[in-house]
């Protein structure tokens, strides 16, 4: 395994871990959420458990980077999901009238 395969691979493991963070703060309902979001996040969840074994293991750099391609635009998809729920959460800023 070479060094940008191996840096590849650490950046997935990065990803998976950031997503893991996300899950968890979901589920401590630290951040709002709507069942966009929760379908996104286990579409995410699920992904990654399928594919862990094929990221882990010697094989092609480019199956690796097709992985984490696919990966990395669900897990942006789920956090563009639970920003946009965030602020619809938000209450609107009350301030005077220019």
């Amino acid at each position: 395994m070479n060094s940008d395969e191996t840096e590849m691979r650490e950046a997935v493991r990065e990803l998976a871990e950031a997503l893991a963070t996300m899950l968890n703060l979901i589920r401590a309902d630290a951040l709002p959420t709507t069942p966009e979001a929760h379908s996104l996040l286990r579409k995410s969840m699920a992904f990654l458990d399928e594919s862990a074994g094929r990221i882990a293991a010697p094989g092609s750099p480019g199956e690796v980077l097709a992985l984490a391609t696919a990966l990395n635009r669900l897990v942006v998809a789920a956090r563009e999901q639970i920003l946009d729920d965030a602020v619809a959460a938000s209450p609107v800023p009350d301030h005077p009238d220019v």
